[in-house]
This record gives C-alpha cells, sequence and structure tokens, in this order.
C-alpha cells in the first residue's frame, strides 16, 4: 500500500511540473529553445538531460522517431520525465521518397507516444531538382488530414548562397502551418550556413521572421558559445540545437543567456 502511495504522489507531482511548464510555455512552441536527440542508446537514461534542460530554461525536446520507413521505438519514460522537467517533448521524422506513408507513419507515432508537437526533416528527396517537387504537398495534405491541429515545423538545408532560394516547396509547409528550422550548422558549413544567413534565405522564400527559428549544429565538438553572438545577430525568435547526443552541460550554459529564465 505505501508503494502504490509513493507511485501516486510522484505521478501527481510529476503532472503538476508538466502542468506549470505548460504553462510558461510559448504560446508557438518553437519560440522557446529546444534541442534534438537522436537515439537515446547514446545516454544513460533521459534524467541528466532533462535536469540540464530544465536549468538552462530550454522548453522542448524533439525526439527521433521514424527513418523514413523505418520507425525508432521511444521509451515512454523519456516522454514522462522530460514532461516532469517542464519541458515540451515532441517527435521528429527524417522524411524520404514516400511522403504519404511518412507522413502516415508520423501521425501512428504522435498518438502513441502522446506527444506535443512534430518537426519533419525534409531534405534532398524534397528538392525539385531531385524530382520531388510534389513531395511537400502530398505530405502536408496527408499528414493535416490526421493532425489538423498540432504544431508543426519543418526542418531542411539552412541556405543557398545569395540572391538564390534552395529549390523546395516551401509555400505548400507554410500554408499547412509549419514553422521553418533551416538548420544553421556553421560548424559544418561557415561559409553558407551561419545563423544569419540562413534566416535571410528563409526571408527571400517568403517566410516571415516569426516563424523562422533556426536549429544550430553542436557536434564535432564545437562549443556552443560561439553561436551565442551569431544568433543575436541574425535577429529571429527561439531557437534549437542539433545535437543533444553531442552538446554537453557546457554548452547548454552558454546558450542559456539567450533565454529568460520562467517566471515563478
Amino acid at each position: 500500500m505505501k508503494g502504490l502511495v509513493l507511485v501516486a504522489s510522484v505521478a501527481c507531482a510529476s503532472l503538476l511540473a508538466a502542468t506549470t511548464a505548460r504553462a510558461e510555455a510559448p504560446a508557438d512552441v518553437f519560440d522557446g529553445a529546444g534541442v534534438f536527440v537522436d537515439n537515446t542508446a547514446n545516454f544513460p537514461g533521459p534524467w541528466r538531460l532533462a535536469q540540464m534542460l530544465e536549468d538552462a530554461h530550454f522548453t522542448w525536446v524533439a525526439m527521433h522517431v521514424h527513418n523514413g520507413l523505418s520507425e525508432i521505438g521511444i521509451d515512454h519514460l523519456w516522454i514522462d520525465v522530460l514532461h516532469a522537467h517542464g519541458l515540451l517533448v515532441g517527435a521528429w521524422g527524417t522524411e524520404g521518397s514516400h511522403p504519404l506513408i511518412d507522413a502516415v507513419l508520423a501521425d501512428l507515432e504522435l498518438r502513441a507516444g502522446g506527444f506535443d508537437f512534430y518537426v519533419a526533416d525534409a531534405e534532398g528527396p524534397y528538392q525539385r531538382t531531385w524530382g520531388g517537387g510534389w513531395r511537400s504537398k502530398t505530405f502536408v495534405e496527408v499528414f493535416r488530414d490526421l493532425q489538423p491541429t498540432i504544431p508543426a515545423a519543418l526542418t531542411t538545408y539552412g541556405a543557398a548562397r545569395a540572391p538564390w532560394v534552395l529549390p523546395i516547396d516551401y509555400g505548400s509547409w507554410r500554408n499547412a502551418g509549419f514553422d521553418l528550422l533551416p538548420q544553421a550548422y556553421y560548424n559544418q558549413f561557415p561559409r553558407v550556413y551561419r545563423p544569419d544567413q540562413t534566416v535571410a534565405h528563409s526571408l527571400r522564400a517568403g517566410w516571415p521572421l516569426e516563424r523562422v527559428h533556426p536549429v544550430i549544429g553542436v557536434y564535432r565538438k564545437f562549443p556552443a558559445w560561439r553561436y551565442v553572438p551569431l544568433l543575436q545577430q541574425a535577429g529571429a525568435t527561439g531557437f534549437s540545437v542539433f545535437l543533444a547526443d553531442q552538446a554537453t552541460a557546457e554548452d547548454y550554459i552558454a546558450l542559456s543567456q539567450l533565454v529568460p529564465a520562467p517566471s515563478r
């Protein structure tokens, strides 16, 4: 009996923490600070990551749930622990050559995990030059038929050199209520993927600034503090980190100065 009481108490505390955090989260999920998790096997568990993100005032985490047609199982413990630390927990999928199936898989994962939002990673197969000009429209139509109201975003290549725009059907995503998370991987592509350049490219592609939220590359031992002035110059609201699997506590601390502390 004592064990049941303890479990019930922990569950109630977790629900209260999650409710409080959601009240403080931005109206647009992606206006906050987030992070992408690729493989949960790269962590000893969710607890340390959840605490680091809470301490740094991050507001969301996206879990990798499918890679094309391959589903990736997510232990629900991760979702529960992250929620208990005041974080919105979403799903992200790598979209391949079968947009209808990918959209259905995304919906199934969202329902199974009780996720708060979805991020579609649509890259090469979605470029017109690769014969993929039709895929964006197909994906978003099927996805929105299944998930008409859930917050969602597109992440894709960061930028083309000015004055060019990448050959992706951005309009279909934008009209379906998706935000844009351009990949600002300055650590890997410094000539084109600097945050201000990715934001400028997004504007050329027709996105309003308030719906553009860069994804910074914190991998290959590139320190996050180097992004701080670059994000400040970019002028967008909200950002996210790729990749939680390689980011450190020092990285989150450095980025925390960009995130307002929650009111208590």
